[in-house]
């Protein structure tokens, strides 16, 4: 369970990503500030042009591969190993982390229609 401290802070955050509708080099900071690496990754592989919304799913590349991510969950070793178990004191993995930041943002991402079976 993440600390109130970091609460506080992740709000703030994503209040101002909300209302701003752009990265900052201030709220880059205070990414970095709050999620530490995992901010750091995360708005690496935003400007990667990394993650990815088809139809409604959102995909975010790894190092290894490409994880879907739904809401904030995501199927990566660090969110099911660290996340899960509370061993960090942070919510969320960096896939989720930049998913959340570019569906906030309402950019940053890769739009692509949704693949016919």
């Amino acid at each position: 369970m993440p600390s109130a401290a970091f609460l506080r802070g992740k709000k703030g955050l994503f209040k101002r990503l909300r209302e701003g509708g752009a990265l900052t080099v201030e709220l880059e900071w205070m990414l970095f500030d709050i999620y530490g690496s995992r901010g750091k990754r995360a708005l690496e592989v935003i400007k990667k042009r990394g993650v990815t919304k088809r139809g409604q799913r959102w995909f975010v590349r790894g190092r290894v591969g490409e994880y879907e991510v739904v809401g904030t969950l995501c199927s990566c070793r660090d969110y099911v190993l660290n996340v899960v178990t509370g061993k960090v004191d942070v919510d969320m993995c960096y896939h989720a982390l930049a998913k959340t930041m570019c569906e906030l943002l309402d950019a940053y991402y890769v739009l692509e229609p949704e693949p016919k079976v």
